[in-house]
């Protein structure tokens, strides 16, 4: 997804624009504009320096993919497709890429998405021996843990638009600090 005007978390959560899913969003504009730009800036930098386009797609659809399938699976499959579509076949039949560099980069996703409290700095060496340079380790870590986040929000938000909370008529209307509906007084409750 290459569409910088396109939200997203919005897109992975099932909406365009408006509806349940903008509302919920709109109360965090902040929030909302820097999730765009952590993607923008881990997945489709201007420069991707030591660690290529098809690297990042093929972490992100492999990551997508350990947490099932879903729209973030497709869109990061078809993300790598359009730079690499043999590569998209190996990871979409769940195949080793026989990259050493790029194959070292996915068990290191899957240690961080499924196993975290198991890293180690053992861990990172193997991920020098495959290759990877110190700001590839950065970058490699930071994705990870962006689409772990970005995933578990979309999911999150689809949630909250699907299970909108029943209206309490005991709530407090927050611009008048009152009741929204008449409290019984002591006596009446007597």
């Amino acid at each position: 997804m290459s569409e910088h005007d396109v939200d997203v978390i919005d897109h992975l959560a099932g909406e365009g624009d408006g509806g349940a899913i903008a509302s919920l969003r709109s109360l965090r504009p902040q929030a909302r504009e820097q999730a765009q730009r952590s993607y923008q800036v881990l997945l489709e930098p201007a420069d991707p320096g030591s660690v290529p386009l098809r690297e990042r797609y093929a972490v992100a659809a492999h990551v997508a993919g350990l947490h099932g399938p879903g729209p973030a699976a497709e869109l990061y499959l078809e993300n790598l497709r359009d730079e690499d579509p043999d590569l998209a076949d190996l990871l979409e039949a769940g195949e080793s890429t026989g990259e050493t560099h790029l194959d070292a980069g996915l068990a290191h996703a899957d240690l961080l998405v499924l196993r975290p409290s198991e890293a180690s700095p053992s861990h990172l060496r193997a991920l020098e021996a495959a290759g990877w340079d110190a700001d590839g380790i950065v970058t490699l870590s930071q994705l990870i843990s962006f689409l772990t986040f970005q995933l578990r929000v979309a999911h999150g938000l689809r949630v909250l638009a699907e299970n909108p909370a029943p209206a309490d008529p005991t709530t407090t209307d927050p611009t008048t600090a009152q009741p929204t509906t008449a409290q019984p007084t002591t006596e009446e409750a007597r």
